[in-house]
């Protein structure tokens, strides 16, 4: 039996989504389009969209035969409008498009969206709620965490990591064995050619330094009164 598609927000990521997931119908995929959840309800207005908004993730009734898939692009918002559904016991699939190109031994997380020409290559892990854009390649034993946005036409080569709440700009170029900290931000066209810190803003070709994200202005405070030295990974604060 067909299992209902519910697609968390009705904002411009969520409307390809929307086009992606019947494409994917079309070719099989066991899922009927219920519609979206949003807060705003004229999200969708003057669009065909149908059947439109559902309700918003912390109101809607979750029934037997929903799963859901995630657009949204800010990967904070991913925590926030992602959580309420998983905490009412939502189940999240994967949405990958027929394009898109999966190479052998891939490990995937749930709630990952794989956009058309997407390429994930040979021993690649990538976690949960994770997006990537059209045209961009997951090249050979990279990681990528949980919450990260890929957009499109990105490149992240070779034994490339990238730690939990990510987000890369569209053709950014993450060169081999990289290592990119929780939560950092990667502006659109840069090139990283060295690791960044967690929570750190970098744009540019060669990629400085430019700021830093609320979550890594966060962490900073708390790693200034713990003492923590290095610390692997950062959890979201909502998630705590």
């Amino acid at each position: 039996m067909k299992k209902n598609l519910v697609i968390i927000s009705a904002g411009k990521f969520a409307r390809e989504a929307y086009a992606w997931a019947a494409q994917a119908i079309a070719q099989g995929a066991p899922w009927n389009l219920k519609g979206f959840l949003d807060d705003r309800g004229d999200a969708l207005k003057g669009l065909d969209y149908t059947p439109g908004i559902l309700g918003d993730v912390t109101t809607y009734p979750i029934e037997p035969d929903d799963v859901f898939i995630g657009a949204i692009g800010d990967p904070r918002d991913k925590v926030k409008y992602y959580s309420p559904i998983l905490e009412r016991g939502g189940r999240f699939v994967n949405l990958i498009h027929p394009r898109a190109n999966i190479g052998k031994n891939p490990q995937f997380g749930t709630g990952i969206l794989l956009a058309p020409f997407a390429s994930v290559t040979c021993d690649v892990r990538i976690g949960d709620h994770v997006s990537v854009g059209a045209f961009s390649n997951v090249g050979h034993d990279a990681r990528v965490g949980d919450w990260c946005q890929i957009s499109s036409h990105c490149g992240i080569n070779g034994n490339a990591v990238l730690e939990e709440g990510v987000f890369l700009g569209s053709h950014a170029c993450i060169i081999p064995g990289i290592h990119i900290g929780a939560w950092a931000f990667v502006g659109a066209g840069s090139v990283v050619v060295q690791d960044i810190p967690p929570g750190v803003k970098v744009f540019g070709n060669p990629a400085v330094p430019i700021g830093r994200t609320e979550e890594g202005s966060k962490f900073e405070i708390r790693h200034r009164e713990s003492g923590e030295i290095n610390p692997k990974r950062i959890r979201d604060p909502r998630l705590q």
